[in-house]
């Protein structure tokens, strides 16, 4: 073989080696955030599919961490305002908690450096509480449909539970639902943010929202809770 054909196929194979896909690790490494956001928005909210409220939180979360890979993913759920019936509005809500857990426990397994946050807006807030909730207790007819507790190995990656505007207990007690609690787990690491006035999360009965509800976005709060969530990310 000539002097020439060797440099030809050194070449082709040294270009070969810097083209190599990456290993099953390194793909899963490079999909990985240092920050992942997963919001569920609220009923027919506007603002895709994370809406206005979860837009403002992925910004603020940004921010918040300059220096970090934050990520955000939407929880998918109907978000439909049928409030009309407790146990088909369960059945609605199921769907996100489903859904919720579903990504957690991937990230959970998948990225065990990333830390999580979970977020939602008005109805949004129900999703992200009962799936970080002990038990979900509800009507006989649906309790076989509602998903079960996470494991600790998933509440451990969770840095923070965080609701914007979430129905109150009164709300609850009159569409015939159970109360949103988060397990023990994630109680130091949850909070509620409810402007004076909403009257969907301000102790207000079952109706429709008035304009405070929709501030969220704008009113600063968001920024409120990316530093309440920067205490659990290391």
């Amino acid at each position: 073989m000539s002097r020439r054909l060797l440099l030809v196929v050194a070449t082709v194979l040294l270009t070969a080696g810097l083209a190599a896909p990456m290993s099953a690790g390194q793909a899963h490494a490079a999909r990985c955030a240092d920050v992942h956001l997963l919001f569920a928005r609220g009923t027919e909210e506007a603002g895709g599919k994370i809406g206005n409220t979860g837009q403002a939180m992925y910004r603020s979360l940004v921010a918040r961490f300059p220096n970090k890979d934050v990520r955000v993913s939407p929880i998918r759920y109907r978000a439909s305002g049928d409030f009309a019936a407790g146990t088909q509005f369960l059945r609605t809500v199921s769907a996100g908690v489903r859904n919720a857990q579903n990504q957690l426990q991937r990230l959970a397994t998948s990225c065990r450096k990333t830390k999580i946050v979970l977020g939602g807006f008005s109805q949004g807030g129900v999703i992200v509480t009962y799936a970080a909730s002990d038990q979900i207790l509800g009507p006989q007819l649906i309790v076989g449909e509602m998903p079960s507790m996470l494991s600790a190995d998933v509440s451990r990656r969770v840095a923070g539970v965080v609701t914007f505007g979430a129905p109150g207990d009164r709300w609850f007690r009159e569409v015939g639902v159970p109360p949103m609690r988060t397990g023990a787990a994630y109680r130091h690491k949850t909070r509620k943010y409810c402007i004076r006035g909403d009257n969907i999360c301000d102790g207000g009965p079952v109706n429709r929202p008035n304009t405070v509800h929709g501030n969220y976005s704008r009113n600063g709060m968001t920024g409120a809770a990316a530093d309440f969530v920067a205490r659990y990310v290391r």
